[in-house]
């Protein structure tokens, strides 16, 4: 039983370091939806800078958003900030662990992928599922990080032109598809191993 415990939580750790270092792959490479249309690439290009390079920068084009979604993007930038910091984190505790298992004990290291991907599935079950109605999941997204309906614009605001609903969507689903495969990936590797251990 406490050997099981043991496996889950190493399973978790790994599992919320890859969640947190797919996120940041995408949060610095995708920045506009797929064939989308950028109306005003400055602001575009201003507005992601400020939010993902951990500066406190003032720029003139930043100007053209109102006080309201000047204060929602930084609030946006704080919990980027912080999301850096968790990957941070538990990607420095992962690869600490994950040498000492490798050292000590390869068999641990299988049965922690088989672990993982099994959570990772369930959880991926579960966003999934979340995705075929994906307003009240974003909705429920925004009002658990941010407060008092801060995140609610009008259609014709520049802050929802800049970051369109669309764009959020193919965010999410590229997320499921890289975990998805890194999940696949880690179950031909314990399907591998398991094979190798057995045939000693």
């Amino acid at each position: 039983m406490v050997k099981k415990l043991f496996y889950f939580l190493l399973a978790i750790t790994f599992l919320i370091a890859l969640y947190l270092t797919i996120f940041e792959l995408l949060l610095h490479s995708f920045h506009a939806p797929f064939n989308g249309t950028i109306k005003d690439p400055i602001v575009h290009d201003t507005t992601w800078s400020y939010l993902i390079e951990q500066e406190y920068i003032t720029f003139i084009e930043l100007d053209l958003f109102n006080i309201y979604e000047k204060r929602h993007l930084l609030d946006v930038k704080k919990v980027l900030e912080n999301s850096y910091s968790l990957w941070l984190y538990f990607s420095s505790l992962s690869l600490l662990i994950l040498t000492i298992v490798i050292i000590t004990s390869k068999n641990t290291l299988k049965i922690v992928s088989q672990y993982m991907v099994n959570l990772g599935i369930i959880s991926l079950l579960i966003l999934l599922g979340s995705s075929f109605n994906f307003l009240n999941t974003f909705n429920l997204f925004h009002s658990f990080f941010f407060t008092q309906n801060s995140w609610m614009f009008p259609k014709e605001s520049l802050l929802i032109e800049t970051f369109p609903l669309r764009y959020f969507q193919e965010f999410f689903l590229l997320f499921l598809v890289l975990t998805f495969l890194v999940l696949i990936f880690l179950k031909f590797y314990a399907k591998i191993s398991d094979e190798n251990f057995n045939n000693r």
